[in-house]
């Protein structure tokens, strides 16, 4: 790798640590009424394969289709959405976070977002 190359990814990582620590930062301040909460759909396939759908129509043009983060929005392919529990992840998503540009998904029927939340657990084992 060149080192400019190198400098560029640097600068890109850099660049990214304040949204990635402000989401890890989000999911703590996650109610513990939220926090408490299990996932219905855990370990069901099918909620599984209905969230992927889901994140596709409603999330890929932010975090990418594969989970990578594109411009300011954060990988959700990380260990702070790894580690977090069902209970915030779902309120994350529901509440959003409109000074780091995450919407409120809150239109969305809460089994919607428990599919959402199943398929991201999912892909972050």
């Amino acid at each position: 790798m060149s080192g400019s190359l190198v400098i560029a990814a640097v600068a890109a990582m850099l660049c990214m640590a304040p949204y990635t620590l402000a989401h890890e930062a989000q999911f703590q301040k996650a109610p513990v009424s939220y926090q408490e909460m299990s996932n219905p759909y855990q370990g069901k396939p099918q909620a599984a394969a209905a969230g992927k759908k889901l994140y596709g129509q409603n999330c890929a043009q932010c975090h990418g289709a594969n989970l990578q983060g594109i411009g300011p929005a954060p990988s959700l392919d990380s260990e702070s959405v790894k580690h977090a529990k069902p209970g915030a992840l779902f309120w994350f998503i529901s509440t959003g976070n409109v000074t780091s540009g995450m919407p409120s998904w809150s239109s969305l029927p809460k089994n919607q977002l428990w599919q959402i939340v199943t398929f991201l657990q999912t892909k972050n084992k």
